[in-house]
């Protein structure tokens, strides 16, 4: 997976309206996908970002319609985890070292 695929997934989440039960799933979600992007496995970080899937949906669903006070956008904590993980990868773009940036670029793309 490309890290600016990684970095579009985790911009989405701005614009998610979630209960705060799952705002706490997003929370971890980054967590274990902080913990993951260190060990450059491609299999790992797509478990992880699919934790995302079923509150993607809902999120983006939910914000549309404005439903409830008990739907927020993301709290301070969570965008606080988002924007350190979007900064790390930032800089791993930057990096020579960064395996995504590799010659397989573009292959296996589709629109």
């Amino acid at each position: 997976m490309k890290v600016q695929q990684i970095i579009a997934r985790l911009k989405e989440i701005e614009g998610w309206s979630l209960a705060p039960d799952e705002w706490r799933t997003v929370g971890d979600a980054l967590d274990k996908l902080e913990s993951v992007l260190p060990e450059e496995d491609d299999v790992k970080t797509m478990r992880v970002l699919a934790l995302l899937e079923p509150l993607e949906r809902r999120g983006a669903r939910l914000a549309q319609a404005r439903l409830g006070a008990e739907r927020t956008p993301i709290p301070a904590q969570q965008r606080e985890q988002r924007n350190h993980l979007i900064e790390r990868l930032t800089a791993d773009l930057r990096s020579p070292e960064d395996r995504f940036e590799g010659a397989g670029d573009g292959q296996g793309e589709s629109a």
